[in-house]
């Protein structure tokens, strides 16, 4: 009984609305040339806040929402960039998720490194996820969630190797905190939340265009639960000028 419930909440949740966060990377640690423009559209799967923070009195013993399964979400995004100097450009991007949308504004600095194939950068960022909930009623089982935001500041450190003009691997560590706000029938409460992420990726571009898949992990400590991750993957495609 335990796991159908908790099945139904999280039925009625995709239902009502998630705030989930864009894990993806879609970078890598070189930097566009100044006044030069990127864009780029990408899918993945990323930390889904709205469950992860809101659901109680779930054993997490007896059911699928423990410590080694956290919950991952599909993730539509589009992101813009522009370079400022030889070693730093200014990025932007937006996402939405079952009713959930979320932004992030951050830039990337590339670090002196004296290898050629080798670049290295850390991208600082701010984030913003929000989204709103409708009562839901099925017998017993009732969740009224008028709201929920995340606001965000992370700091990935990235390091590419790259092995040609067309192909280039990149991997990411990443911090996150996110101070998250949620709003109920009668509850308006506020929590820190520390995010650490782990992302690999290639890159493989013909000219300005590129195509990049990446696969990774998100870890964190749900309010209301233990340690635990949830499986990042994403491909992007865009083009970098």
């Amino acid at each position: 009984m335990k796991k159908i419930g908790f099945y139904l909440v999280v039925l009625l949740m995709f239902l009502s609305g998630c705030a989930v966060m864009n894990t993806s990377m879609m970078e890598t640690a070189e930097t566009t040339k100044p006044g030069h423009p990127k864009f780029g559209v990408e899918y993945g799967y990323g930390l889904d806040l709205t469950t992860t923070m809101l659901i109680t009195g779930v054993d997490p013993d007896s059911t699928n929402f423990n410590a080694k399964r956290l919950l991952s979400l599909p993730v539509y995004g589009m992101k813009a960039g522009l370079g400022l100097t030889d070693d730093m450009d200014i990025n932007g991007k937006i996402w939405v998720s079952f009713g959930g949308a979320g932004c992030k504004v951050y830039l990337k600095h590339q670090l002196p490194t004296d290898s050629e194939k080798t670049s290295i950068a850390i991208m600082p960022g701010l984030t913003f996820v929000t989204t709103e909930s409708d009562e839901e009623d099925e017998g017993d089982d009732f969740i009224e969630i008028v709201e929920i935001n995340s606001y965000g500041f992370e700091l990935p450190f990235l390091a590419t190797y790259r092995v040609g003009k067309a192909l280039a691997f990149t991997g990411m560590a990443r911090y996150s905190a996110d101070f998250i706000s949620i709003v109920e029938a009668d509850i308006d409460e506020a929590f820190m939340l520390n995010r650490l992420g782990f992302v690999g990726g290639m890159s493989l571009e013909l000219g300005p265009f590129y195509l990049r898949p990446e696969v990774g992990v998100e870890m964190a400590t749900p309010k209301n639960g233990s340690f635990g991750a949830a499986p990042i993957f994403a491909i992007g495609a865009g083009f970098d000028f």
